[in-house]
């Protein structure tokens, strides 16, 4: 069985269904550049939402493993390899790593994890916005279940000058594991995780939806010659704070006046308007 396939029966997302757990105020607390995953049921994903998880920088909280998120990362430690995309320190049982490009070489990084006997760790680069900021990381994936990763890019320049992302792995991990990180979208490439669609040199560069009327912001995408998806906020249930997206809503189910939270988009012709149902609307079963 190659890594690939390995990846794909123990990884709890996928390219094709990227998927993250609902926000609540302590992710939103975790503003640092990691992205939640987590594999859900088609027609039930829970996905971080970007206007949260773009707030200053690229991302929300947690791992499809073990993760520890905070100051910890940078302690006493010892330079075991340099490039000039990346550095390696030994801090106790974990490696960590910094990195200064933000569209790095895959080869290049797994030599340098090759320098440190991690011999199976490897890096995939996915399309993003190029209004994302250098070097976000969008997952870690992994077969050994003691594996542990820690990530944040904050803090990573007192360590490392012109470090843009910092993530740090278990030094004995046994078996594939893969780190994946964003790499600015080439021109017409569709992006792996959606970007605001009003973000300069998008789809609806500098036009907000946020607040109109579905009915309304549906008209004007349309006149911009673009398609239309949908997706509902649910709030948390019994009061808690927080929301749960769903995805792939029906134009059926969208009440023509309900309110518009965000547009996003991932560069494919279509913009995909997340919004908040009325105080009457019921979640679909199970959700």
């Amino acid at each position: 069985m190659n890594n690939d396939q390995i990846f794909k029966n123990r990884a709890r997302v996928l390219d094709e269904d990227l998927a993250g757990q609902a926000s609540t105020a302590g992710a939103d607390a975790l503003l640092t550049q990691i992205i939640s995953m987590e594999h859900t049921p088609a027609r039930r994903r829970l996905l971080p939402s970007p206007r949260r998880a773009l707030l200053g920088m690229a991302a929300i909280a947690a791992l499809a493993g073990a993760i520890v998120v905070g100051p910890s990362l940078f302690g006493a430690s010892e330079q075991v390899y340099a490039s000039q995309a990346v550095t390696i320190d030994r801090v106790g049982d974990e490696y960590a790593f910094y990195f200064t490009d933000g569209d790095p070489d895959p080869a290049e990084l797994e030599k340098a994890f090759h320098k440190v006997g991690l011999d199976d760790l490897t890096v995939k680069l996915i399309p993003v916005s190029p209004r994302m900021p250098a070097g976000s990381v969008f997952g870690f994936e992994k077969s050994d279940p003691d594996a542990r990763a820690t990530f944040s890019g904050d803090s990573c320049p007192e360590r490392v000058e012109n470090c843009i992302t910092a993530f740090r792995v278990t030094a004995d991990i046994e078996g594939p594991a893969q780190v994946r990180l964003g790499r600015p979208a080439k021109p017409g490439e569709k992006y792996a995780f959606p970007a605001d669609a009003s973000w300069p040199g998008e789809a609806l560069a500098g036009l907000k939806l946020q607040g109109r009327s579905a009915a309304e912001a549906a008209r004007v995408v349309r006149e911009h010659h673009l398609k239309v998806a949908y997706g509902l906020d649910w709030p948390l249930p019994n009061d808690e704070k927080g929301t749960r997206f769903e995805q792939d809503v029906p134009a059926s189910r969208i009440d023509p006046g309900w309110q518009v939270a965000t547009a996003e988009t991932y560069n494919d012709g279509v913009i995909v308007l997340h919004v908040v149902p009325g105080p009457a609307a019921t979640p679909p079963p199970g959700f």
